[in-house]
């Protein structure tokens, strides 16, 4: 019998089980029938999901609606929400900006992809869709260089008719950006509004009286390695009388006079007069403190229009994170109820005057709903932790998640019988889950917690499989025991206790006095406040959001993990030290940009950015404390004795850009001069694939890259050697995994009978010899 569909990102929906090692199996050319007789098969997860980018449905009496996900597809149910069929398995791309269904033919669906929310994490789309038989096949239809799409509307009458919004590039300028329309069913476009290469499109709303009447609303945005930047003066909200052909930008009536951000929108249509919009909108210019309070304040919040867009009137201040949420939805029949999604979701039943949260006991970060116009009481929500369904309205729901679209970032194995695969997901914790059972197939009972906040990295004990390891954002690293359910927190290294140490050191110096009494003491004094301040400065350690850390494959008590310095702990995790220098480009400018302004009109100072940070880590499986550590700044060093001296290999790269971003090092485990390492530079606008290797211990590197596709999304997560065939490697992408024979002289798409998804990491199971 053929699985079900795999996990949306391949770190861990999917394993290999084969009935012989995987290197046997592996001997063999890479051709079809080989590729044939390797079976995938899902091993969950079955209780946890991952973001939603939209949810459209086909009206009552049908029981059917799409999901869009982040990194994940497209799936349908016809029966509800009872269960799920997963669509869009054949196309290179995965992360869906918006569905859209003909009002006048419920088999035309249109989907623009590449997911609008621009996160950290996000994936970029490839173009817009059209599937004429209700998602069962698809067509390109264009618009492959729009990189985003936030929405697609479809005109009530004629099918052929579509306006797409595209938001564009998410790391660079592109001219692709715009507001784009179709009136033959996608085969040709017109760009009906640019605005600048920075400035694209997030949304567009049509008049339910008239298809002619639209509005639109402009976003200038872009995200790099180490900033986000959400609004300027290309932003701004848009009129079009004609259908498309001209447009008269929308100023005065009581919005916002000032820059815009992000601006979502929703037209009643009930009522065509009413609309509402979620705007982001920046303090005004040139504003001293002795000027009026208000005006130094972001008007950003919830926005109505009771005249169609002559003027508009605030209505509400809540908008957290415009750029990751800014949805608003009012009901169908009755305008005054209107659903807006900051963090929690807020629900009004006036218009906006009250305001309360809604969707209450499901995740807090939503993007997506869609509320049956023939059955208003019927609900179906979207955030980062899938769906709700509610049958009363949005008063209760239903947690109508049996399909898999877990984002996991990393992957880890114990040594039990069977063995248990753990990994952390976006947003969603850290998880753990048997890789088969005796009999029967694995539910969502055999899935458990050992962790929350963003799920990163997990490491198992492999000597004592109740030891888990696991993290959240920025470094916060736990040890677990599963058996008793004590959590550790492991303290990382600080200032403070050595800076004590020296403060006492001082007042042992000045015996009691409060000032030195002779130039001894003055001596004594000045150096130990200068070994303070610089222990201080060197202590002052950067985190990355999804920090490295390992447990040493010759001692499972020697614990190593990456800020701008690597650390070491010989106690489980316990007591850790720096072992490094700061290994990265200490670019103070980034450095200062991720951690005080980030964000744009809003600032959105998490840590997700930032930046100078190891992000790759790893030891030779064949000798003790050779270390290779690599920065999101673009250095790879190495260390052959445990961080009593470095060597910067940076130099030994050729053809990657400065400071790209090292997505993995993997040493040889069959030969110690012996390392692979790639790089992942789409942070900065660049898809290609970087792979090297060195085979004299990083003194020279070569590409290995050869036949790996290019020119699409094609930057890569992970590589992985084989444990028993040193000719053996795997290479995972943002879409798809790739396996060579010859050490990566070719290359061979390695996903038969399985949909496009991004492989975030790989493990070989020691023992099992299943590629997970």
């Amino acid at each position: 019998m053929r699985p079900r569909a795999p996990s949306a990102w391949m770190a861990l929906g999917l394993l290999l089980a084969l009935a012989t090692p995987l290197a046997a199996q592996m001997s063999a050319p890479l051709d079809s029938l080989t590729l044939a007789g390797m079976r995938w098969r899902s091993i969950g997860p079955a209780n946890m999901t991952g973001r939603i980018s939209d949810i459209e449905g086909v009206p009552f009496p049908s029981r059917t609606f799409y999901v869009a996900s982040a990194a994940g597809g497209i799936w349908k149910t016809t029966n509800a929400g009872t269960t799920f069929k997963p669509l869009f398995q054949n196309e290179k791309v995965v992360s869906i900006g918006d569905i859209a269904i003909a009002p006048s033919d419920s088999m035309r669906i249109y989907v623009g992809t590449g997911e609008e929310s621009i996160r950290n994490s996000i994936s970029p789309g490839g173009g817009f869709y059209r599937s004429d038989d209700g998602g069962e096949n698809w067509q390109l239809m264009g618009l492959e260089k729009t990189e985003t799409i936030g929405r697609v509307v479809v005109h009530p009458t004629n099918p052929d008719i579509v306006y797409a919004a595209a938001s564009g590039a998410i790391w660079r300028t592109n001219p692709e950006r715009g507001l784009y329309k179709t009136t033959d069913g996608g085969r040709t476009w017109t760009l009906s509004k640019f605005i600048s290469d920075r400035a694209g499109f997030v949304d567009v709303a049509m008049d339910p009286s008239n298809p002619e009447h639209l509005i639109a609303t402009a976003w200038e945005r872009i995200r790099g390695p180490y900033f986000l930047q959400s609004g300027g003066p290309g932003s701004g909200i848009w009129r079009s009388r004609d259908g498309g052909a001209t447009w008269t930008q929308m100023k005065g009536g009581g919005l916002p006079e000032s820059n815009l951000g992000r601006v979502g929108l929703s037209w009643s249509q009930s009522h065509p007069n009413i609309i509402y919009a979620m705007i982001e909108a920046d303090t005004l210019p040139n504003v001293r403190p002795a000027a009026d309070a208000a005006r130094q304040t972001r008007p950003s919040g919830l926005w109505k229009s009771t005249d169609a867009g002559e003027t508009w009137t605030r209505m509400q201040p809540q908008n957290v994170r415009p750029f990751y949420y800014s949805q608003v939805r009012v009901h169908p029949t009755d305008p005054d109820k209107v659903w807006w999604s900051s963090t929690p979701v807020n629900y009004s039943e006036d218009g906006g005057v009250t305001a309360r949260t809604a969707t209450v006991g499901l995740h807090v970060d939503h993007h997506a709903q869609w509320i049956d116009p023939n059955n208003p009481e019927y609900h179906v929500v979207g955030n980062d932790g899938g769906i709700g369904v509610s049958h009363d309205g949005g008063r209760s729901y239903t947690f109508a998640n049996s399909f898999v679209v877990a984002q996991f970032y990393n992957i880890s194995v114990d040594m039990r019988r069977p063995y248990h695969v753990c990994g952390g997901l976006q947003d969603n914790g850290s998880w753990c889950g048997p890789s088969r059972r005796q009999s029967g197939s694995i539910t969502t009972t055999h899935w458990y917690t050992v962790g929350g906040g963003d799920g990163f990295g997990t490491q198992n004990d492999p000597t004592d499989s109740n030891l888990v390891y696991a993290t959240s954002q920025g470094g916060n690293m736990f040890r677990i025991d599963i058996t008793t359910g004590q959590r550790t927190s492991l303290g990382r290294p600080q200032w403070r206790p050595a800076y004590n140490v020296w403060m006492d050191s001082i007042a042992v110096a000045l015996g009691g006095a409060l000032e030195p009494s002779n130039a001894q003491q003055r001596r004594r004094v000045a150096e130990f406040q200068s070994r303070a301040t610089q222990d201080s400065l060197d202590l002052q350690l950067r985190w990355n959001w999804n920090t490295p850390f390992f447990l040493s494959h010759h001692n499972p008590q020697v614990f190593y993990a990456g800020s701008n310095r690597v650390v070491k702990s010989m106690k489980r995790g316990d007591d850790m030290y720096p072992i490094s220098p700061d290994l990265t480009t200490v670019d103070t400018m980034a450095i200062r940009i991720a951690g005080t302004i980030t964000g744009g009109i809003t600032p959105d100072v998490t840590g997700a950015e930032r930046y100078s940070t190891i992000v790759s880590l790893a030891e030779s499986p064949l000798r003790p404390g050779m270390l290779y550590a690599g920065t999101d700044d673009g250095n790879v060093w190495i260390t052959r004795n445990d961080g009593g001296a470095w060597e910067n290999l940076t130099g030994n790269f050729s053809g990657v850009p400065a400071k790209t971003y090292v997505s993995r090092i993997e040493p040889s485990r069959h030969d110690p001069a012996t390392v692979y390492v790639t790089y992942d530079n789409h942070r900065r606008g660049d898809f290609t694939p970087y792979v090297f290797v060195s085979h004299d211990y990083g003194k020279t590197f070569r590409s290995i890259v050869n036949n790996l596709p290019q020119g699409g999304i094609d930057y890569v997560h992970v590589i992985r050697e084989d444990l028993v065939n040193p000719d053996l490697l795997f290479v995972g992408t943002d879409v798809g995994l790739y396996a060579s024979l010859n050490r990566g002289a070719t290359w061979q798409r390695f996903m038969t009978g399985f949909p496009t998804v991004p492989v975030t990491d790989l493990k070989i199971h020691p023992r099992d010899q299943e590629l997970i």
